[in-house]
């Protein structure tokens, strides 16, 4: 009769003896065995099946360790293009809004607002991306040991980033309305949105560090994340709009329903199980 723990405990010593030392990479790579083992229970395979496909598409320690090894080299380039893509476009920006500043048109603490925020929330519309690129990439079982591990760190490190982003711009804009409008809150659409925004990053974050949360769980948060900015980001200027772009066809409100379309519909397959795997 198949016993999972013993095989688990083989199949790590299998990992030791190919040259994976570190006992921290071995635990993720046993989180990640169990997460596809119950994956695979869940779409009716029998334990010692869903085992055994769990471990081939990890691959054979050789690979794995191959892989690892891999990740010291840095992230892939899927990860490296969407760190390029958020620091130029937060660039031009911030060029942008030092012309406006330098000839007058822009005070800098509304300046420095509109940098905060932007930034942050496109941040956090690239942990989304990741999200989906995990989704994408489990779905088709291309999901290796060094792509999960590299969208799992960058998912760690724009976490913290994009929720500080967005918290610095949330009180920017709150000095900012004291100075000109003598009030540091008037309950504002945009207002909100930066609220909550700011209140669903630090969830994700702190879930993060101290949450123990399977990678799945990670990458799917980054996934609702992103929702709810587009919704702080879009949604609020929409509702404050409403009138002006009802008559003018609100190509702001196609924008938010597709964005939130795409989110749906990763999210829903993130959290069903693949399709190779049910007919497994």
């Amino acid at each position: 009769m198949f016993d999972l723990e013993p095989s688990i405990t083989e199949w790590r010593r299998q990992m030791l003896a190919a040259g994976l030392k570190t006992g921290r990479r071995l635990d993720e790579l046993e989180s990640h065995l169990r997460e596809e083992i119950s994956a695979l229970k869940s779409a009716g395979a029998s334990e010692a099946v869903a085992f055994e496909q769990a471990v081939a598409r990890l691959g054979s320690p050789h690979s794995v360790y191959t892989e690892f090894n891999k990740i010291r080299v840095g992230h892939i380039w899927p990860v490296k293009i969407g760190w390029a893509l958020w620091l130029a476009a937060t660039l031009l920006l911030a060029g942008g809004l030092m012309r406006g500043l330098l000839a007058g048109r822009l005070n800098l603490l509304l300046g420095a607002h509109v940098l905060s925020v932007t930034a942050g929330y496109g941040g956090a519309m690239l942990l989304g991306g990741f999200g989906i690129l995990y989704v994408v990439w489990g779905r088709s079982g291309r999901l290796s040991p060094a792509r999960r591990q590299s969208l799992n760190r960058a998912v760690h490190r724009f976490g913290p980033l994009a929720a500080g982003l967005v918290i610095e711009g949330l009180l920017l804009g709150m000095l900012w309305s004291r100075q000109n409008l003598g009030r540091y809150w008037d309950w504002d659409p945009k207002e909100i949105g930066g609220l909550c925004a700011s209140a669903w990053l630090v969830a994700l974050v702190v879930m993060q560090r101290y949450g123990r949360l399977r990678d799945r769980a990670v990458m799917l948060l980054g996934i609702g994340g992103s929702t709810v900015v587009s919704l702080a980001w879009f949604g609020g200027n929409l509702w404050d709009n409403h009138w002006r772009l009802r008559a003018s066809g609100s190509e702001t409100g196609w924008l938010l329903a597709v964005l939130l379309g795409i989110h749906l519909v990763f999210l829903v397959m993130g959290m069903t199980p693949a399709r190779e795997a049910r007919e497994s």
